[in-house]
């Protein structure tokens, strides 16, 4: 179904790693932990606290090919990638190759980043009415003409990131289109469009299928939360996996993943690094962000169903918020 291929790996990964190679294919001994793309989360600042947490690696809040062509100061902003992140590849999303061409140039005169993405997974309506995202999964021809549209420009690893399928399972011929035109490594959610996120709908066999079968690496994202999910990856050919939903609250999951612990106290230190950088921004998003962060550190604490109703509640402002805030988690903003 794939092409044979002789792509020496241990050039890639040298070039996409600050540390040890990435993966080594089909002999994996340790996992590869990353962020996964989150739209509106995981921004540099974001990305800086899961590096500080442990991350491997991180990828960008999906980019808007279509939007960045037009020149929105906003989407192009969201390519920007601290000088003290080590490896973080920039997400795109869009239905045209051509469209895609042009972002992915005009972005990659302004940063270099540790590698590029297609979005081929996300499920939001207005992404698929779009013709992108998991809509590309309905249209595997258009899928491959676009990793090899970017393949021709530029020399960074180049991954794509799939689901399941559609409707219908399909994730061996996008697959297929993605090695075949050039893709260097392949991420897969394995869930339908019609799964959206629901927990606990991952078919992790369809991961591990897809990494005994491929000619390139293959990382699972989806329903990743403890070190025991990890297990069923023992002995398989899955040379990493995405972390999503799981580090909102826990930025510092991924060193809970590879065995480590926390201390209170650190938790404490990135939280609040975490808010006072929002203090700081002193938007009307930044101000949204500090709600909703604090929601999800707060999963888990007694007594935190009445926080979020007090810092959800529009009668109470920022000050209010973020005393409440202090108090909640024994911190100081």
């Amino acid at each position: 179904m794939w092409k044979e291929t002789n792509k020496k790996y241990s050039v890639f990964f040298t070039i996409f790693c600050y540390t040890p190679p990435l993966f080594q294919p089909f002999e994996v001994i340790i996992l590869e932990i990353y962020l996964a793309p989150l739209a509106e989360i995981t921004s540099k600042e974001f990305r800086l606290l899961c590096y500080e947490g442990g991350a491997d690696g991180c990828f960008s809040e999906m980019i808007s090919a279509k939007a960045v062509t037009l020149r929105n100061k906003k989407t192009i902003s969201l390519s920007e990638i601290d000088e003290s992140e080590p490896r973080t590849v920039l997400q795109f999303f869009g239905g045209e190759p051509d469209v895609i061409r042009e972002a992915a140039e005009k972005i990659l005169e302004r940063v270099t980043p540790a590698g590029i993405d297609i979005n081929a997974g996300c499920p939001v309506r207005k992404v698929v009415a779009a013709k992108a995202g998991s809509a590309l999964m309905d249209d595997p021809e258009r899928l491959g003409r676009i990793v090899k549209t970017l393949r021709g420009v530029t020399n960074l690893p180049l991954s794509v990131k799939i689901r399941k399928g559609f409707k219908t399972p399909n994730y061996e011929r996008c697959a297929a289109e993605a090695v075949d035109n050039g893709a260097d490594f392949l991420t897969i959610h394995p869930r339908l469009r019609t799964d959206m996120f629901t927990a606990g709908s991952c078919d992790f066999d369809v991961s591990i299928e897809l990494a005994e079968k491929l000619p390139i690496p293959v990382i699972h994202s989806g329903d990743i939360r403890e070190k025991s999910d990890l297990d069923r990856f023992s002995g398989t050919k899955i040379a990493g996996v995405m972390v999503g939903r799981g580090a909102l609250g826990r930025p510092w999951v991924f060193r809970e993943l590879k065995g480590g612990t926390v201390t209170d106290d650190e938790k404490k230190e990135i939280m609040t690094k975490h808010f006072r950088y929002y203090i700081d921004l002193d938007t009307k998003t930044a101000r949204t962000m500090i709600r909703r962060h604090a929601s999800w550190y707060s999963t888990g604490f007694r007594g935190s169903a009445d926080f979020r109703r007090f810092i959800f509640d529009p009668a109470n402002d920022i000050p209010q918020v973020i005393r409440i805030i202090n108090e909640f988690f024994e911190i100081e903003l």
